[in-house]
């Protein structure tokens, strides 16, 4: 399950805590945040988020007053309220909120929370949605190496086996010889070759238990294994085909949705060597896509939106002097100069480390520019 979170506060610093806490819980593919109530309204009321943190006591519009206006305009999105004070509690469940949080927000407080909204939310996906027992078969390789089944989760028998199961599935054949180069490395040929087949017949074994041998077919000939998949959604996939098609259309919700679906790297617990090429070629794309979506919300005036988009991009490559640059001008736009301030002696004292040198002069001078 894929979940939008939005978070409203006037604090920065709650702000920061808050995201910093969600982006460890289960679920979530994005979170934007705003310290601009009305501005964060009109976002909500386009994007509606699938859950929204919402503090009560802002200026200009409280968060009660939030969650009255944006109810007409997304009655699906489930709100917590977040408050400094017990009183406002009734209040909040007088407007049907999900839950609320007292702040300073203690981690485990909102965990408990957050698994009230997943279960919530499980138990009104559609069968086929939930990625649990009953629904239909899917694989995840972005972030996680989960193969679901209409039974479940698959278990695995060894590690290897889920392994070149991914590997298939992402080159969908390979010879017995760069099989056993790119997977079983350490054998020597005929132990290795043992070795792959015995893997073959565990991963045959535990699809046809699983029930996925009509969907699944693992085929061998003239030392080439191929694999064949039927009515199976990967998320890889899907991420590719929308990232493809935002990138053509350059529409911004679509490529807000693309960027959704790209729930972290392709196997990125896995350390072995055959998947960095192929983990960069997603983590590409998905930079080409935060690239262009940033820059278009940019320039339709939607800063406070393009800011958690150029935050991802400098969290993934951080030592890029261009994403760095574009962060610090929104936050100058956004009227945030302490952030930029403080992001700019950031990313200097990082750079200096990783190369031992200075920040170079056209990046100082473009800094002192947009500090004007």
């Amino acid at each position: 399950m894929s979940i939008s979170v939005m978070v409203i506060d006037d604090e920065w610093p709650a702000l920061d805590h808050m995201k910093e806490l969600l982006l460890q819980c289960e679920g979530i593919s994005s979170v934007l945040t705003y310290d601009n109530p009305r501005e964060a309204l009109a976002a909500a009321a386009e994007l509606k988020p699938d859950v929204l943190f919402l503090d009560i006591q802002m200026p200009e519009l409280s968060g009660l007053a939030f969650a009255e206006k944006l109810l007409p305009f997304s009655p699906d999105t489930d709100i917590v309220f977040v408050t400094a004070y017990r009183n406002y509690a009734v209040e909040a469940f007088d407007l049907s909120a999900m839950d609320y949080l007292l702040k300073p927000v203690d981690p485990s407080r909102l965990l408990k929370t957050w698994n009230k909204l997943l279960t919530k939310r499980l138990a009104q996906a559609p069968a086929g949605a939930t990625g649990t027992a009953g629904m239909t078969t899917a694989f995840r390789l972005l972030g996680d190496n989960e193969l679901i089944s209409p039974q479940g989760v698959v278990k695995w028998r060894t590690h290897k086996a889920q392994e070149l199961f991914a590997y298939l599935w992402i080159h969908r054949q390979g010879s017995v010889s760069v099989i056993l180069n790119d997977v079983f490395p350490k054998w020597n040929y005929e132990k290795g070759k043992q070795y792959l087949h015995t893997t073959i017949y565990q991963i045959r074994t535990t699809l046809k238990k699983a029930a996925l041998e009509d969907k699944i077919e693992l085929t061998f000939g003239r030392e080439n294994y191929r694999l064949e998949s039927r009515g199976i959604e990967g998320d890889l996939e899907q991420f590719q085909e929308a990232a493809a098609l935002a990138l053509q259309n350059t529409r911004l919700e679509d490529m807000q949705q693309a960027a959704a679906l790209y729930t972290g790297d392709l196997l990125q617990s896995l350390d072995s060597l055959w998947v960095y090429s192929a983990r960069d070629k997603y983590r590409r794309l998905y930079l080409k896509l935060l690239e262009q979506l940033t820059q278009g919300l940019v320039q339709a005036a939607r800063p406070y939106e393009a800011e958690d988009y150029a935050v991802r991009l400098t969290e993934l490559e951080p030592l890029e002097e261009n994403y760095a640059l574009r962060l610090i001008a929104i936050y100058y736009e956004t009227g945030k100069p302490l952030r930029a301030q403080r992001k700019f002696t950031q990313f200097s004292e990082s750079y200096t480390a990783e190369t031992g040198d200075g920040l170079p002069d056209w990046f100082v001078e473009e800094y002192r520019r947009l500090g004007k």
